[in-house]
């Protein structure tokens, strides 16, 4: 006889009817795991970053401190994760991400004229 097992998988899916209000709720990993620009793009920290330390050369090691952006699909996807409260500006003091919430390179976008 076999024995049966809970499903210990995990689960990142999306919950779109709560039980108790029937609302959408944010899936907590990517609000953890990633970061929102003021744009619409998601930025997250290079894979395996503090992994593995002592094998990695010291110019490995500083690369893997940087951060990489997400393509649009992942973008899209990302933001039908997380509720709209997520998904609006959040303002920090001393922000180390706020040279990166505009974007200079399209003249729609840019503070600064071209």
């Amino acid at each position: 006889m076999k024995k049966s097992f809970p499903c210990l998988e995990q689960t990142r899916s999306v919950t779109k009817w709560s039980l108790n209000k029937g609302k959408r709720k944010t899936v907590k990993a990517v609000v953890a795991r990633f970061y929102r620009l003021s744009w619409g793009a998601w930025i997250r920290p290079m894979v395996g970053r503090n992994k593995r330390h002592w094998s990695k050369t010291a110019k490995r090691k500083i690369r893997s401190e940087k951060h990489v952006f997400c393509n649009s699909t992942q973008s899209t996807l990302l933001d039908k994760m997380v509720t709209k409260y997520w998904r609006k500006r959040r303002f920090y003091v001393d922000d180390v991400y706020e040279p990166y919430h505009q974007r200079e390179e399209y003249s729609s976008s840019a503070v600064k004229p071209h």
